[in-house]
């Protein structure tokens, strides 16, 4: 089934038993139903049936699923896969889209002219096929890092956005061809933007959008901002000539809206759901730290947004508000003696009478994480087919012991040296265990030695890097004032950084290096993961720039819920 259809080229641009044992049945079956409903909910309208129908064309035979794109077909079809991609419903459309990109990277290795017809095409050829996994040498971008070698086909500004966006696919430290481009195009439209030169208030808002923090958009948070600022005066008319002229971008809009709105009915339910967990596991009567319901199931929801993954969201959500439980037990909550007393239940892994916990604080946090633990290990079990509990137990060890390393050197006033801060502090922000449990329930049969290889070894700590550097600079001066090390105060102690700002753009620079190692692992088609377990740790990394872009956003999160408003709790509009 071929997307190419003709198109403007120009692209839009004992209190309890279980915490867990009464939400995971429930929201199991309200995922299944939910998702039904709105597969009926669409169907009843034919909205996804007459969309697949229209792109199949007019003439009914199966074997066109397989045929291949027409070259002068791949630039309208490659703007539709970024619309698609922008909408949010690229994974309604999983094998037309590989379709294309097969066909467009045979046309890519023979340096077919209709992948140079234009700087547009050229770029999102480029970003689409690197994304996917396909070998692609940013060397053939390079004669676009000459700003006015380009000004001279016309420099537009959706054609720059192009150019900016596959910039920032950048992988490895010698791609300095990217890198230039990203320094002038950015450079572009910033003074696009000061200037008033985009006149269309779309295209500007969305020039805003991509300028502000492109490594922090998130697939869910992109397609609700797509959605606002779609506008179909960006394309030209379908040609009625063409096979699909019965096929409008209005019915891409609509369907796109109709998703977005069953994904997020289904987020308001898992909400409730949450809610009724932390006040089972007595989270609530905690007097110390964050209530961090909201926030973490909004985490969870940008890394896995279809309406059938919904108990693994509420149970990534509800590990994620353990972790800040424990976290701020361990700096403010809890004295030293009592988080020691924590890591030892953890140990053990075995229920006590509630005199031998030694505080009401300790029993409730032992509790609920005892208690949650063993009932999403037994999903697990069961999704995996074969027992994970004592896996997931060793990596709450783990992240325990690496705040007990924290709290004993701030406590004690050890100075840490840059290379032991960074070789130990990246395993107490939690982020290991959340993506590795979440990861037990996408479908993907993990062994033991998978979960211990190198490679899964390193998506979880470049995630876990970019969470604590990220971390760091938007938190030093607390953490300062509190006595505490971050690697800001570290850089400036070794003589490494003579000034707080050239401390924090040091650190950027680092956290931009992970990032481009993460893709390398991700992107990378031969390797002993499949794409959906990788795709989880990218966007892993998406979602802490997004959360860390302008301040400790999960502490002061004035951003931040802004996005929870509208991807949970304001529906769209059917019409455009």
């Amino acid at each position: 089934m071929s997307l190419a259809f003709t198109i403007g080229v120009t692209p839009f641009s004992g209190h309890r038993v279980g915490c867990l044992s009464q939400t995971f049945p429930v929201v199991k079956a309200i995922a299944k139903k939910s998702y039904a409903i709105g597969k009926s909910s669409l169907t009843t309208t034919d909205l996804l049936g007459e969309l697949k129908e229209k792109l199949k064309g007019e003439e009914d035979d199966d074997s066109r699923a397989a045929a291949t794109v027409p070259p002068s077909d791949i630039p309208s079809s490659l703007c539709i896969i970024d619309t698609l991609e922008r909408l949010g419903v690229d994974r309604h459309f999983q094998s037309e889209i590989d379709t294309i990109l097969e066909d467009t990277y045979r046309l890519w290795q023979k340096k077919h002219k209709v992948i140079y017809s234009s700087v547009t095409t050229h770029a999102m050829a480029f970003r689409l096929l690197r994304v996917k996994g396909y070998e692609v040498s940013s060397e053939e971008l390079a004669p676009y890092a000459d700003q006015e070698r380009v000004s001279r086909q016309t420099t537009d500004v959706a054609m720059v956005i192009e150019l900016y966006r596959a910039a920032y696919e950048r992988m490895y430290e010698d791609e300095s061809g990217l890198e230039k481009i990203l320094a002038w195009t950015t450079t572009f439209l910033k003074h696009q933007l000061q200037s008033n030169s985009i006149p269309d208030k779309k295209l500007h808002q969305l020039v805003e959008f991509y300028l502000k923090n492109y490594n922090g958009i998130t697939k869910r948070i992109a397609a609700r901002r797509n959605l606002d600022l779609y506008d179909m005066s960006y394309y030209q008319a379908l040609k009625p000539t063409n096979r699909f002229s019965n096929l409008c971008n209005e019915d891409f809009l609509v369907f796109a809206r109709h998703d977005f709105n069953i994904c997020q009915a289904q987020n308001q339910k898992d909400l409730q759901q949450l809610q009724r967990w932390y006040a089972d596991c007595r989270l609530d009567t905690l007097k110390y730290g964050r209530e961090a319901i909201l926030m973490c199931y909004f985490l969870a929801s940008l890394a896995m947004e279809d309406p059938e993954l919904s108990y693994v969201r509420v149970a990534s959500a509800s590990n994620m508000v353990l972790v800040t439980c424990f976290d701020d037990f361990f700096d403010v909550g809890g004295s030293r003696q009592e988080s020691y007393k924590i890591i030892e239940l953890v140990k053990e892994w075995k229920e006590k009478p509630v005199a031998e916990y030694g505080s009401k604080e300790v029993e409730i946090l032992f509790q609920a994480l005892y208690n949650t633990v063993n009932e999403v290990a037994e999903m697990a079990g069961v999704e995996q087919g074969r027992g994970v509990k004592g896996f997931l137990v060793e990596l709450w060890i783990e992240m325990l012991l690496a705040m007990k390393i924290e709290l004993d050197t701030w406590t004690d006033g050890v100075q840490l040296s840059l290379d032991e801060y960074m070789s130990k502090s990246w395993m107490s922000t939690g982020c290991r265990i959340s993506l590795l449990m979440s990861s037990m329930f996408l479908g993907v049969k993990l062994s033991e030695e998978m979960l211990r290889s190198e490679e899964c070894s390193d998506l979880c700590r470049h995630v876990s890097i970019v969470r604590r550097l990220l971390n760091d600079v938007t938190t030093f001066e607390r953490e300062r004032k509190e006595n505490k090390g971050s690697s800001v105060s570290i850089l400036i102690a070794e003589g490494r950084s003579a000034t707080e700002e050239e401390a924090i753009a040091e650190i950027k620079e680092v956290v931009d290096y992970y990032t481009r190692k993460q893709k390398q692992i991700v992107y990378k088609q031969a390797t002993i993961f499949p794409r959906k377990f990788k795709d989880i740790f990218l966007e892993g990394c998406k979602i802490i720039s997004h959360m860390y872009s302008s301040s400790d956003e999960f502490t002061s999160p004035q951003q931040l819920m802004a996005d929870v408003k509208s991807l949970i709790y304001e529906p769209l509009t059917l019409s455009s």
